[in-house]
């Protein structure tokens, strides 16, 4: 598949570059400064910004899916956040413009109704006090999501790990949420599942939750 990677110089983007090619993939990277970014030379380099809906509607000729892995930074319990939903009207747009229909979009446990279902730990105390303002930025990107024409998945891991993935076997995929709270995914994993989703589609217009 021709597919073009959001966020591509994140942890979870790297991976995601890296298990693309090894699937012979044709990645292209969207980064914002050629020069400042390693990829094997496989890798198509289009320069842009997700802020930029021109360098966007470029970077989608000729591609046959997104993955989005957007990352976010601490922010506080007080300051707010747009990159993510601005980020995400900009490419919904651009890609029904080109009519490019496939995408796989990562935000996180704590997103949309997925609140309250992570660890105590996270729940009660670095979602509110951390990432306040880079979660409800992730709630408004996944109803940007939802609203748009697009083929979409919505992709939310567990808390975030560098450890080495366990294999499809070991991540669980969960839909429904009463009573569960989850705990942890590594970025493998994560990309993994985003890989598997784009070539089966088994969660099309779903927000599946992943995790171990």
């Amino acid at each position: 598949m021709k597919l073009l990677v959001i966020g591509a110089t994140g942890g979870t983007g790297k991976e995601i570059v890296s298990q693309a090619l090894a699937q012979g993939h044709a990645v292209t990277a969207l980064v914002r400064d050629a020069a400042k970014t390693a990829f094997p030379p496989t890798v198509k380099k289009a320069v842009g910004d997700v802020l930029d809906p021109g360098t966007l509607g470029k970077s989608l000729i000729g591609q046959e899916g997104v993955i989005c892995a957007l990352g976010s930074a601490a922010t506080g319990p007080f300051k707010e956040m747009t990159l993510l939903s601005k980020g995400t009207r900009n490419l919904v747009d651009a890609m029904q413009a080109r009519g490019v229909s496939r995408l796989v979009c990562i935000t996180g446990i704590g997103a949309g109704e997925s609140k309250g279902h992570g660890p105590w730990y996270y729940n009660w105390f670095i979602q509110p006090l951390v990432l306040r303002g880079a979660y409800e930025d992730k709630t408004r990107q996944e109803a940007i999501v939802r609203g748009s024409r697009l083929t979409w998945t919505l992709v939310r891991p567990a808390i975030l790990t560098d450890g080495a993935a366990k294999g499809e076997g070991a991540v669980r995929e969960l839909t429904h949420l009463s009573g569960i709270h989850v705990k942890n995914i590594s970025r493998a994993d994560v990309a993994g599942f985003c890989l598997r989703e784009l070539a089966d589609g088994r969660y099309q217009h779903q927000a599946p939750v992943i995790t171990y």
